[in-house]
């Protein structure tokens, strides 16, 4: 019995044995590590916030209104610290039927333009009617040219725009969203959807 350890043990100790236990190790250490990833990222965390429930997932958080289930990117309260005057709130909360629209010279409008798709989609779904174009349509004549001077009472204009600093503002029947970085978009569409949706006050 001896004699076979010894001899198990010297083999083990030859450069080829050593080069094929090594890379074994690596590839059971990197399954092992891709499942114990796998089983974080499918962890989920329940939140609340004024009476809504939420999920917290590990590339977003989802929430449910009227019966209808919603995926966003932020909870309510990571979005506080965007500054967004009184008045667009009020506005917000009233509105049914309004446009969508961003500035189409923006070196963020990609963003913008993904950020308009996800809330008209989102908002259809509580029954608030979106009209989305963007401001200038030259090469996309199938979609509607809108600015601020196409804001009504009855159809106010939320557009999305570059700026300095992220805020939300109401001018003249028209809600104007700065956005100072890519984030911002994100953060920025969903504290627009929440507002509208009355789940932020």
């Amino acid at each position: 019995m001896g004699r076979i350890i010894k001899k198990f043990f010297r083999k083990i100790k030859q450069p080829k044995v050593l080069v094929s236990i090594f890379l074994a190790s690596i590839m059971i250490f990197s399954i092992l590590g891709f499942m114990m990833s796998y089983q974080m990222d499918n962890r989920t965390t329940k939140l609340e916030y004024n009476g809504y429930k939420f999920t917290q997932f590990y590339d977003g958080i989802q929430t449910k209104i009227n019966g209808q289930k919603f995926n966003l990117n932020y909870f309510p309260e990571q979005l506080d610290t965007i500054n967004i005057s009184s008045a667009v709130k009020v506005i917000l909360k009233s509105l049914f039927v309004f446009s969508i629209t961003y500035d189409s010279n923006s070196e963020y409008k990609e963003y913008f333009s993904g950020q308009q798709f996800e809330l008209a989609e989102n908002l259809e779904k509580i029954e608030k009617y979106v009209s989305s174009g963007m401001t200038n349509n030259t090469g996309f004549e199938q979609i509607p040219q809108i600015t601020c001077k196409n804001a009504t009472q009855t159809v106010p204009v939320i557009i999305f725009q570059e700026a300095d600093q992220t805020s939300i503002q109401f001018n003249n029947n028209c809600i104007i969203a700065n956005i100072s970085s890519i984030n911002d978009v994100y953060r920025v569409g969903d504290l627009l959807f929440y507002q509208i949706a009355g789940v932020m006050k």
